[in-house]
């Protein structure tokens, strides 16, 4: 098996992927420079240095590639080591129908253009294969015409290969990009589920849980489905406007110099009688309200939004991104840093990260940076979690340019906060509390414990308002948790991640973080049972506070008076 240099320009990036993975599947080792190249690094270098390494180069050749100053160094770099002292070094896959330059005329190609995938796949292998001739009995060439593929007939395939739609998506999908199959098939049938209108399927889920990820990876693997894929900036109304006028720019619907408002009432329209074919993702949309009013009204536009809100059943089918299962967190942190000998120690430190594949990307880049083990990575994540989540240095750049994990978390509750004002300090002392299923009844029932203006604020509706402004940007999960003993008894609780819970108690220091917890005793004591030892009934109440009580316990002094909180473990 070779190692190969795959030459391409930007242009050719689908093609260069889809064969890149091609080699991968025959055994060979592909060098592409998105997949190897972090941000600042020195393109040339790499190039010269993976040339100079290489088995063979392939260059992915189109009527652009031959034109561009990159793709030409390579390509006659690649040229000149197979005359002189590396023969065969040249291998050439040519994506368009496109005239050879006399130089190239002489070196044996494999066209991929015009064909099924299936067909592209057969002959890039055979193209790899070294010669020989056939065992067994050769066809009867008169044995009549083969069957035609796909693309001949004009039918969609979901390749390069077949004719190239209109895409803006700025995301890279990861090269380890794994266990979201379901996801994606969730999502495909949300998109089909209706015949000659729109149809709108909701990514919703923890920040940093990989929604964007998804959205461009479906986008990318259904490419040959839509004729045009158009990627909406959904945070504000003013990157929604812009960004459906230049929807209608592309596809000639409006001038590029018409006005705003005007090309926005054209895109609409269009979209109405033309959007059959069409893939519109608007990406982070912060609510269902603030998005209606930028959604096709009518017509068979497909439409994709990834967003932290929960809320979308008035005009979506929501699906839930789930957090990656321990045995795929562990696959990813394996793959992602080449340490094949860990999987005992990539299980424990993906668990220690709470499934949240944003924070598997970091705790991977710091491996590999600073050549540590995993088993040493989680050793440091123990001792000081706040650190290595707020590590700048292995954020990957193309979440949020440069976002990490603690940074995203504390972002999103200083705008839960502009929801509601006692959702911060309600996930602050939530915080203090184990990482359990939380009783409401303690915030509600207990709330005069826990000082003004917090009391008032959570007085009425206004606990379950600060509830749901954590909830629109995935802050916490509110459940109803049956008895351990007794399901028919059940209480409603919030849940907050590992990782929130980290990011969330960092926001109290010093004294504050002292004075939550005692306020917190204080509330505990006053929900807690009177007589729990000879009230059997009282049980189920006890035990959800207990559960939760340990840690706040074990980290706070008790009341100058000495008072006790009437915990106990029943």
């Amino acid at each position: 098996m070779a190692d190969i240099f795959v030459s391409y320009t930007s242009s050719d990036k689908d093609w260069a992927f889809w064969i890149g993975l091609e080699l991968e599947t025959l055994g060979h080792t592909p060098h592409i420079h998105e997949w190897e190249i972090s941000a600042g690094g020195d393109i040339p270098a790499w190039m010269e240095d993976r040339i100079q390494r290489a088995d063979r180069v392939l260059s992915v050749v189109s009527s652009i590639y031959l034109t561009k100053d990159y793709s030409s160094w390579e390509r006659r770099s690649a040229q000149w080591a197979a005359q002189r002292q590396r023969p065969n070094f040249l291998l050439l896959a040519f994506v368009d129908d496109c005239e050879a330059p006399i130089t190239l005329a002489h070196v044996k190609r494999c066209d991929l253009f015009g064909v099924s995938e299936d067909d592209a796949r057969a002959r890039l292998k055979t193209y790899l294969e070294p010669p020989a001739k056939p065992i067994g009995p050769a066809r009867f060439p008169g044995a009549g015409k083969p069957a035609q593929s796909p693309a001949a007939k004009g039918q969609a395939v979901s390749f390069p290969g077949a004719k190239f739609a209109l895409s803006n998506i700025p995301i890279f999908v990861p090269r380890h990009f794994l266990g979201r199959d379901e996801a994606i098939e969730a999502i495909d049938a949300g998109l089909k589920r209706y015949e000659g209108r729109v149809a709108i399927t909701a990514l919703h889920g923890l920040r940093g849980v990989g929604k964007t990820t998804l959205a461009a990876a479906y986008a990318e693997r259904h490419r040959g489905d839509y004729r045009a894929t158009w990627w909406i900036r959904a945070q504000t109304a003013d990157t929604m406007r812009a960004d459906l006028a230049a929807l209608g720019v592309r596809l000639g619907w409006v001038a590029a110099d018409e006005k705003e408002e005007p090309a926005l009432d054209r895109v609409r329209e269009r979209l109405r009688h033309e959007g059959a074919g069409l893939l519109l993702i608007y990406d982070n949309a912060t609510s269902a309200s603030n998005l209606r009013p930028y959604l096709p009204m009518g017509g068979a536009a497909r439409v994709l939004v990834t967003s932290n809100a929960h809320a979308w059943r008035g005009i979506a089918a929501p699906v839930e991104v789930r957090l990656w299962p321990v045995n795929i967190g562990a696959d990813y942190l394996i793959a992602r840093t080449g340490r094949e000998g860990q999987r005992a120690d990539a299980e424990m430190l993906s668990e220690a990260l709470g499934g949240l594949p944003l924070a598997h990307e970091q705790a991977a880049a710091y491996c590999e940076r600073l050549e540590i083990s995993l088993a040493e990575y989680r050793q440091r994540f123990e001792a000081t979690p706040e650190r290595l989540l707020g590590g700048a240095k292995d954020a990957p750049a193309e979440y949020h340019d440069r976002l990490t994990v603690a940074k995203a978390f504390d972002l999103a509750i200083e705008e839960a906060a502009k929801l509601h004002p006692a959702a911060e300090p309600l996930i602050a002392h939530a915080a203090l509390l184990a990482p359990e299923p939380i009783p409401l009844f303690l915030f509600s029932e207990g709330r005069e414990s826990l000082g003004e203006p917090l009391s008032t604020l959570l007085a009425d509706d206004g606990l379950d308002e600060a509830v749901a402004a954590l909830r629109a940007f995935a802050l916490v999960d509110r459940e109803i948790i049956p008895d351990e003993r007794n399901p028919a008894i059940v209480t409603e609780t919030i849940r907050l991640h590992r990782l929130v819970r980290i990011a969330a108690a960092l926001r109290r220091q010093g004294e504050a973080v002292q004075a939550a917890r005692l306020v917190l005793i204080d509330a505990m004591a006053a929900v807690y049972p009177d007589n729990v030892f000879n009230d059997p009934g009282s049980w189920p109440r006890a035990r959800r506070l207990d559960s939760i009580a340990f840690d706040l316990v074990c980290g706070a002094s008790l009341p100058p008076d000495g008072a006790q909180t009437g915990a106990s473990y029943v």
